[in-house]
Formats: C-alpha cells, structure tokens, sequence
C-alpha cells in the first residue's frame, strides 16, 4: 500500500503526471489500469492510498509500488 499525504494542489499536481503516462484519476477514488496492473486509489483527508488489486504472477507487488511512485516522481 502507498499513502502520500498530499495538499488538493499537490493531489491535482500528481494526478497530472499520472495522465501524462496514460493513467488518468478521476474524482477522489477509484480505480487505475496499466499494463496488466490494477489499483485502487482514494483520496481523502489530505491522504492518497493507493492499493495493488491484481497484478502479473511474475512481478512483486513492490515492484508496482516501485514503478508508481516513479509516475508520480516520488523520489525516497
């Protein structure tokens, strides 16, 4: 599981990065498709969650996480 605790600017901001590559979030919760990786994301209170639903056999689940986190250009 992710959570980023995000301003509603900076929730816009990576919702925007995120269109940008082909992953489009519409309104506060969801779900988010891209290469055979699906997720829930929530948006509420200042705190984005976003869950790995279904994934490929043969990739971690931190690895989606991974790979997420660099769409949303979050560097740790």
């Amino acid at each position: 599981m992710i959570q980023l605790p995000l301003t509603p600017d900076q929730f816009a901001h990576h919702a925007a990065k995120l269109a940008e590559q082909g992953i489009n979030i519409t309104g506060n919760e969801g779900t988010i498709s891209k290469m055979g990786v699906t997720a829930a994301y929530k948006y509420a209170e200042d705190l984005l969650t976003i869950n790995i639903l279904e994934k490929p056999f043969f990739v971690t689940t931190e690895y989606c996480e991974q790979q997420l986190k660099t769409a949303l250009g979050i560097k740790e």
